[in-house]
């Protein structure tokens, strides 16, 4: 009972956070957000197949972006006029 909890939460074979689009598709429903929820979906499904999760994936962005350097002093702390 206690082996499986780790894992993540799935419906059938599709991961839990792949259906928040598709609940909003649920909610309102337009071809838009049909579209939408199609791309949030296959995004997801990308993800997984990658083998990464959705905080993982924000924290390669976030690098990617900010880039390498991490200072030890963080911005609000430092001097800037010294």
């Amino acid at each position: 009972m206690w082996r499986n909890t780790m894992l993540p939460v799935r419906l059938y074979i599709v991961d839990a956070r792949a259906l928040l689009p598709a609940g909003i598709f649920f909610l309102h429903w337009s071809w838009l957000t049909f579209y939408i929820a199609l791309v949030g979906i296959a995004f997801f499904a990308v993800l997984e197949w990658c083998g990464l999760t959705p905080p993982i994936a924000w924290r390669i962005i976030r690098r990617w972006i900010i880039g390498r350097r991490r200072p030890a002093i963080p911005a609000w702390k430092r001097r800037r006029f010294a």
